[in-house]
C-alpha cells in the first residue's frame, strides 16, 4: 500500500466513490508510456502526475506529437493503474475475461440503461438525496508556471485537452518540458 497526503486521500475517496467499484484503490504508482516510448508518465492512486519524462525530445517537437504522446502515455498509466487496483481486490480476471469476450465477438457490449428523465423521476431523486440539484462548475484549465503548457483534466482526473505553445516546443529543453508538463497535468482536490 502507498502512502498519500491527506489531500491525495481524499481525492481518492471522492474518484473511488464515483468510478466503477474496485478502479480506485490505495495502490503503488502507475507507468505507462506512448507506443514510440517518447514519453513516460507515473500516476498515483488518486490518477495525479507524480513524474513526467521525456525520453525522445526531438520527436516531440510539434505539438500534435506531444499532445498524442502525453495522451497514450497517460492512458497507459491510468490502465495500469487501473488493474493494480482491480487486482488488489481480486477484480482483475473477471474484467478481463469480459473484455476478452468482448474483443473476440463472444459478448456484446452492454450500454447502461438510460436515466428516466420525467418530472416525477427527477423530483424523486432529488428528494430521495434531500437537496436541491448540486452542479459542480466544471474544471478549469491549468497552466504551468511559464505559460506555455496548458492542460484541462476532468472532474475525474481524466486527461481532456492538452495545449502547447508550438514555438516554446520547438526549442524546450527536456527537463523544462517535463517541468512544464507536470505542472500542467496537476490533478488534486481543488481541481
Amino acid at each position: 500500500m502507498t502512502t498519500l497526503d491527506p489531500a491525495g486521500t481524499a481525492l481518492l475517496q471522492r474518484l473511488a466513490a464515483s468510478e466503477k467499484p474496485g478502479l480506485f484503490d490505495d495502490v503503488p504508482p502507475a507507468t505507462g508510456a506512448d507506443r514510440h516510448d517518447r514519453v513516460t508518465i507515473v500516476l498515483d492512486a488518486a490518477r495525479r502526475v507524480v513524474k513526467v519524462t521525456v525520453a525522445d525530445p526531438t520527436a516531440v517537437r510539434r505539438p500534435d506529437d506531444l499532445v498524442t504522446a502525453v495522451k497514450e502515455a497517460f492512458a497507459t498509466a491510468d490502465g495500469n493503474r487501473a488493474l493494480a487496483s482491480l487486482e488488489k481486490q481480486g477484480l482483475a480476471d473477471d474484467y478481463l475475461a469480459r473484455a476478452d469476450d468482448l474483443m473476440a465477438g463472444r459478448a456484446r457490449a452492454v450500454a447502461p440503461p438510460r436515466p428516466d428523465l420525467s418530472r416525477e423521476a427527477i423530483a424523486a431523486r432529488r428528494a430521495a438525496r434531500g437537496a436541491a440539484p448540486t452542479t459542480a462548475p466544471p474544471p478549469a484549465p491549468v497552466t504551468a508556471e511559464n505559460g506555455y503548457v496548458t492542460a484541462l483534466r476532468g472532474a475525474d482526473g481524466r486527461l481532456m485537452r492538452l495545449e502547447v505553445d508550438g514555438e516554446w516546443l520547438s526549442a524546450a529543453r527536456p527537463e523544462h518540458l517535463e517541468r512544464a508538463l507536470e505542472q500542467a497535468l496537476h490533478f488534486g482536490s481543488e481541481s
